[in-house]
C-alpha cells in the first residue's frame, strides 16, 4: 500500500515553510536509526538508543532554557543554563520524593533528604560547617513552642558575639558542662 511519510504544507506556511510529519511517525538519524523524534497524536518523545544524549548550545553566552505551562495558560521559566554567568538557575521550585537525595560533592560526600517521616542532613567527609557572612546576622535555631507555633531556642548572635540561650537546657547524669580553656570548673549531676 501507499502511505504519507511527510509532506510540504503550504497552507499554513505563511512564508515560513512547514515540513510536516503525520502523527505515529518517525524521524529517524544513524545508520540503525538510533536517534529519534515521535509524536503520536498526544505526546512527544525524543529516543536515543545508543551513547549520549548531548544538548549543547555553542553560541556565545548563550543559554539553555527549559520551559513549560505557568498554570494560568502562559509559558514561564523553569531551568536555565546561563552561559555567561556560567551557572544553573532555577526559576521554580524543586521537589524530591520521600527518599530521593539530594547530594553534593565529587563523591556525594554530604546528603539532605526526608524519607516521609525525618529529615536528614549527612556529611561523609571532613568538617559539617555552618557559616553565616552577614554583617552582624545571627544564625537561629527555632523549633514547636509547645503551642503550636515557633520559637527560637538558641541563637549564634553575630552582633553581641555571643550564643544566646532562650530555652532551659538539660544535661543528662554524670554529663558536665565545663567552663575555661582546661576545663577548670565542671557543673554536673551525678543522679544523687
Amino acid at each position: 500500500g501507499v502511505e504519507t511519510y511527510f509532506f510540504l504544507d503550504g497552507s499554513i506556511s505563511s512564508g515560513n515553510p512547514f515540513t510536516v510529519f503525520p502523527d505515529s511517525s518517525h524521524l529517524a538519524f544513524g545508520n540503525s536509526q538510533d536517534l529519534q523524534i515521535d509524536h503520536d497524536g498526544n505526546h512527544s518523545v525524543i529516543y536515543n538508543k545508543t551513547g549520549h544524549l548531548y544538548i549543547s548550545n555553542d553560541s556565545n553566552d548563550g543559554d539553555i532554557v527549559l520551559r513549560s505551562d505557568d498554570g494560568s495558560g502562559g509559558v514561564a521559566e523553569y531551568v536555565k543554563l546561563d552561559g555567561s554567568a556560567t551557572a544553573t538557575v532555577f526559576s521554580k521550585q524543586t521537589r524530591h520524593e520521600d527518599s530521593v537525595l539530594l547530594q553534593v560533592g565529587s563523591s556525594n560526600d554530604a546528603a539532605f533528604y526526608h524519607n516521609g517521616t525525618d529529615t536528614y542532613l549527612i556529611n561523609d567527609t571532613g568538617n559539617l560547617r555552618f557559616r553565616q557572612f552577614a554583617d552582624d546576622a545571627d544564625i537561629m535555631f527555632e523549633s514547636d513552642d509547645g503551642s503550636g507555633g515557633i520559637t527560637e531556642y538558641f541563637r549564634v548572635d553575630g552582633s553581641s558575639q555571643a550564643i544566646i540561650i532562650s530555652k532551659a537546657t538539660q544535661h543528662g547524669d554524670n554529663v558536665k558542662a565545663y567552663f575555661g580553656a582546661s576545663n577548670d570548673l565542671q557543673i554536673y549531676h551525678d543522679g544523687s
